[in-house]
């Protein structure tokens, strides 16, 4: 499985968890804290300004003695003077970016608590949040969504809410787990078992209605994919006239019946289609959110 972001996640964050995955922390850590290299490292930090500044005296001296040694001393002075000039600027921006925030260790920073990572979750969530996601993906992805065919069930905007909704339950669902495991550890009393019976239970429905709910997205899924085996299919057909003009130059007086199978199939692909699209519609709009 994959991380799962809140929908009002910006893009930039989400690219972030394949290319920076150590930048993100589980939903159990505290925030993290503002980062910059002073804070990180700040000995490296100092010595690595006083080389810079070393490098930066050294290299206008050089230059200094070079330019007086060639160059008339107006010129020279000048000279000067705009190497100086260049070098303060550069060993203010050298300072600037060892104060400032790394924009992704910001931009994470700033989302923790609308993401989660599979660290998470225990194993049956992982098990049910995997389903829901390749659900989503394989909705997502499809052709029959990009070219906009089911745009009545606004798939962009309710299944990332949907996928959301799905994995903060089940976050709570594992964390609850752990803690019934953690309590019903050691001596069993009737005591703790008149409580942590009707616990048990409450999550035991609580799992079967987010059960219910990745069913709902997997026969979703399903729908959406016979839509598009149709509709590649009736691509496929679209090859149709080749095939005829084909036998037309090869088999001038062969079987006629190949040529009516073409349009026999195509009309019935073309219900097929409307069929599956229609399904996808009617799955789709199950998921729907409450107004």
């Amino acid at each position: 499985m994959e991380p799962v972001f809140a929908p009002d996640v910006p893009e930039g964050v989400r690219r972030l968890s394949e290319h920076r995955p150590e930048l993100f922390v589980p939903a159990d850590a505290p925030r993290p804290k503002r980062q910059t290299s002073w804070s990180v490292a700040p000995g490296n930090t100092f010595g690595t300004l006083l080389v810079w500044i070393a490098v930066c005296v050294g290299g206008w001296i050089l230059a200094l003695i070079f330019m007086a040694g060639f160059l008339p001393t107006a010129v020279a002075a000048w000279g000067a003077v705009a190497l100086a000039g260049v070098a303060v600027l550069a060993t203010g921006g050298v300072f600037v970016k060892s104060a400032v925030e790394d924009r992704g260790h910001k931009a994470v920073r700033l989302q923790h608590g609308k993401y989660l990572l599979p660290a998470d979750f225990d194993e049956d969530a992982s098990r049910l949040l995997g389903r829901a996601q390749r659900a989503v993906k394989t909705v997502l992805e499809a052709t029959v969504t990009r070219r906009g065919l089911l745009d009545d069930v606004k798939n962009e905007l309710v299944l990332p809410e949907q996928l959301w909704d799905i994995a903060q339950v089940l976050r709570e669902q594992t964390v609850l787990r752990a803690r019934q495991r953690e309590v019903a550890r050691g001596m069993a009393t009737a005591e703790l078992e008149a409580v942590l019976g009707p616990q048990r239970r409450a999550l035991a429905l609580s799992v079967e209605a987010i059960r219910r709910k990745v069913d709902l997205l997997d026969r979703y899924a399903d729908r959406v994919r016979s839509a598009d085996a149709a509709l590649r299919a009736e691509a496929a057909l679209e090859d149709g006239d080749r095939y005829i003009e084909l036998l037309a130059r090869t088999e001038p007086v062969g079987d006629t019946s190949v040529v009516q199978g073409f349009a026999d199939e195509a009309a019935a692909l073309k219900d097929t289609l409307t069929r599956s699209i229609d399904a996808a519609r009617d799955a789709g709009r199950t998921l729907a959110l409450p107004e």
